[in-house]
């Protein structure tokens, strides 16, 4: 069974899994954003455009993921109890 710590600890675990789903789509929204700049004979897109992307793509992440690692969590330490086969 998986546990992800006492009933204290699971926001600052759903907490800490957010943050890094959002960093790891910022960094391939970034990546995405220089690959095609580098592609490209011209700029595609500002400095601007990409920070204000990242941030754009950064907060819709973390609301996103926010709403959904409590409900992962919980499934992942419930698994093996629901998967038990009654005596």
């Amino acid at each position: 069974m998986v546990k992800l710590g006492s009933t204290d600890n699971k926001p600052k675990v759903v907490l800490l899994l957010s943050l890094a789903t959002s960093i790891v789509l910022d960094v391939l929204f970034l990546s995405g954003a220089l690959l095609t700049n580098v592609s490209r004979g011209e700029t595609a897109y500002t400095h601007v455009d990409m920070a204000a992307g990242s941030i754009f793509v950064f907060v819709i992440s973390m609301i996103i993921s926010l709403s959904l690692w409590p409900r992962i969590t919980e499934w992942i330490e419930n698994r093996e109890t629901n998967n038990k086969i009654p005596d």
